[in-house]
């Protein structure tokens, strides 16, 4: 995802030479491709040899959560390739093997949705003070889909019309789906914070989260309201008018959606600057939570003064990008550096196993019924495990280095 989104930002920069920045951009697909397989099949490996540490990873309330990043990352390099397929050539093919490979990433993407929140509510131990961005995680792909196929659109509608219309239509679906849920999730998480505070050193790097669907949600905004406005004049439609107003609307969407942003955004990074500040944060794989989020709102951004024409955010957007970039470098160079001794890999759910609710283990009693000598419940020492955890920090899903 992060190595990703640093490719788009720079293939979709306002400024500098286009043949240089295609060829950057291809540089960080090929990359992106690459860090993706390997991860794929390392995973695949780990579970296939150590199936039981599956069911232990999908019962740790964080660690399960970055399942999500499995098919954002996926739609990172779908969106490049378009993208990049359009300077050089318009190869039917090759755009018909991605638009079913969109579907396929839009179907992980459902289950992602819905499964995942299904688990947090059926088997995960979750309370208020614990409560973080990462709750974001799970329904984020489906905007991340809806804005993949809103570049996959851009080939399709001079390719197949009918089918980009049906792109578009199963696009806009899912950015419903996920911006809608996002807002809520950002709307507690808001409460949670007012309530209870900034989390827990180890995972106040998720400061940044609530950035990705304010910017890919956004983004998408912008471009399904111009297809909308496109189709309806190619396929015939009677009142042409109908595709203005969509347009208008994706594009206050989109401006409205960017200022909830910056406020988040800079709620964020003085949450991050006071973190730094007064306690000391050991750098973890989640570090990299923070790439993707900062590089959809810079997409956004710049995607705003293509639209509105406005210098204002395109300079903002290629500054963002910059930042973007530079703290790509700087977290890829200590994850490789850590790679080495290998310090920088930890399993939660393989040093804690009580965040499974107690109505699925058969051996366990209810929670209120379980008190120690201590005088505490197995409810409240569960609690204390997984606030030690998050003051350690959290080992993402590999697919977060994308």
């Amino acid at each position: 995802m992060g190595t990703g989104v640093v490719g788009i930002l720079i293939f979709n920069l306002p400024f500098g030479d286009q043949g240089i920045r295609t060829t950057v951009a291809s540089a960080f697909l090929i990359l992106n491709i690459i860090v993706f397989l390997a991860f794929s099949l390392a995973s695949i490996a780990r579970y296939a040899l150590f199936p039981q540490i599956w069911m232990l990873m999908i019962h740790e309330p964080i660690q399960s959560l970055f399942l999500g990043c499995f098919p954002m990352a996926l739609a990172t390099i779908i969106s490049a390739t378009v993208s990049i397929s359009l300077i050089h050539t318009r190869l039917h093919s090759l755009i018909m093997f991605l638009w079913g490979l969109w579907w396929f990433d839009l179907a992980l993407s459902y289950a992602s949705c819905i499964l995942l929140p299904y688990i947090m509510i059926t088997r995960h131990r979750i309370s208020w003070e614990h409560h973080n961005a990462t709750w974001l995680l799970p329904v984020i792909p489906l905007i991340v889909a809806g804005s993949c196929g809103a570049v996959l659109t851009t080939a399709l509608i001079e390719l197949n019309p009918e089918k980009a219309k049906i792109t578009v239509a199963a696009s806009s679906i899912s950015l419903a789906i996920g911006l809608s849920l996002s807002m809520m999730i950002i709307t507690t998480y808001l409460f949670r914070l007012f309530a209870h505070g900034f989390p827990a050193a180890g995972l106040v790097v998720s400061l940044l989260v609530p950035l990705g669907p304010c910017g890919q949600g956004g983004y998408a905004l912008l471009l399904l309201g111009r297809h909308f406005n496109t189709l309806s004049s190619r396929l015939g439609i009677e009142e042409a008018l109908y595709g203005k107003i969509a347009m208008a609307l994706a594009a206050t969407g989109a401006l409205t959606i960017w200022s909830i942003g910056s406020w988040l955004g800079i709620i964020a990074a003085l949450g991050l600057v006071e973190a730094t500040c007064t306690s000391k944060i050991h750098f973890r794989v989640n570090f990299w939570g923070m790439v993707f989020p900062l590089g959809v709102y810079s997409l956004l951004t710049m995607q705003l003064g293509h639209d509105l024409n406005l210098q204002f955010f395109r300079v903002c957007g290629t500054i963002l990008s910059a930042i973007t970039g530079l703290l790509w470098l700087g977290i890829s160079s200590k994850t490789l550096y850590l790679a080495f001794d290998g310090t920088i890999f930890i399993a939660p759910c393989l040093d804690d196993k009580s965040q499974i609710r107690p109505w699925f283990n058969a051996s366990s009693k209810s929670p209120k019924d379980e008190v120690g000598a201590n005088g505490t419940s197995d409810m409240e020492n569960a609690q204390e495990e997984t606030a030690h955890t998050e003051g350690h920090g959290v080992v993402t899903n590999a697919q977060e280095v994308k």
